[in-house]
């Protein structure tokens, strides 16, 4: 049985490189677009890009450490479902394609939001 500090872990390990992912896209728009001041946007959204980097390289360490794995099990129907394997326990994990996106806005917005109190 995953202890909740397990099953955020695992969580964290599932959305933080969707999140990255999401933000690196954006990124390449960004370096596109014709703003007037592309730079500052840039900047913004790299910081975040190495912080999210950061936070998952944490997250992975403490995963090592609790001897916990996540493994992807991919798409079947509409729910994504991740195998999560810990101290010989197995627990899955199902998110439908609409929470997960909706999951990944969210944490986009916490890391947008943690940025402004740092600048």
């Amino acid at each position: 049985m995953l202890n909740k500090n397990e099953e955020f872990l695992a969580s964290q390990y599932i959305h933080l490189p969707l999140v990255r992912k999401v933000l690196e896209r954006d990124l390449l728009y960004l370096r596109k677009a014709n703003l007037k001041f592309n730079e500052p946007y840039i900047q913004f959204v790299e910081q975040i890009i190495t912080e999210i980097g950061k936070d998952l390289g944490a997250v992975k360490k403490e995963m090592f450490q609790n001897g916990l794995t996540v493994y992807e099990q991919g798409k079947s129907g509409e729910v994504y479902t991740y195998l999560i394997v810990c101290r010989g326990y197995r627990s899955e994990m199902r998110f439908f394609p609409h929470l997960l996106k909706q999951s990944v806005e969210e944490y986009i917005n916490k890391y947008f939001s943690g940025m402004k109190k740092n600048a």
